[in-house]
């Protein structure tokens, strides 16, 4: 079967969000799919720029040493799409400005939860997050907390942020009453496979 793609049409003019119909033909029907997307024009849409290296966002996982043992950092957000608070690690988007995923991720770090972060390890790069809904890809990051300070959230930023043990992430991860992003389960299962003792 072959997919052709032939025209967009912009729904809606949003700051973070925008939604497209996309057209295409297979075979000889027509058929009319639509996209979430991050971008603003018809040519940056990834199904017509093909563009999947520079991700959308960064997502980072921030950890710290303690006598103790490692505590990862979990953020509560309030998530719109979702009228609830979401269990999930900072990110943010990149800003044009922004070289590299790693660049992004000491900013959004240090404004999402006021870390100062060091020893970035780059996790998994530019990837689809939603192929069935959108184009977007984010890159995961793991970081090293080096100092804590104040954070600097957008004015409708709704996050706390606070450091958990292993042991208590995993009581996290086994909460049926917590809402936990996808991508923080696989993650956090991945690091506690990691730090596994």
């Amino acid at each position: 079967m072959k997919w052709e793609l032939f025209s967009s049409k912009k729904e809606t003019d949003h700051r973070f969000l925008n939604f497209y119909s996309l057209s295409y033909k297979v075979g000889d029907k027509s058929y009319s799919y639509f996209l979430a997307s991050r971008h603003e024009k018809e040519a940056e849409l990834r199904p017509f720029s093909r563009e999947f290296n520079r991700p959308d966002g960064v997502i980072i996982a921030l950890y710290r040493n303690t006598p103790k043992g490692k505590e990862v950092l979990l953020c509560r957000q309030f998530r719109p799409a979702l009228n609830s608070y979401v269990i999930e690690f900072p990110a943010g988007l990149l800003e044009p400005s922004d070289r590299s995923e790693m660049e992004a991720a000491k900013r959004e770090a240090e404004e999402e939860s006021g870390a100062k972060i060091k020893n970035i390890e780059l996790i998994a790069p530019s990837s689809p997050t939603s192929t069935g809904l959108s184009d977007e890809c984010c890159s995961v990051v793991l970081a090293e907390v080096e100092a804590l300070g104040e954070s600097h959230l957008e004015e409708f930023e709704d996050i706390d942020s606070s450091f958990v043990s292993l042991e208590k992430l995993k009581e996290i991860l086994d909460d049926p009453k917590c809402l936990i992003a996808l991508n923080v389960r696989l993650l956090a299962l991945l690091l506690l496979q990691r730090w596994a003792k």
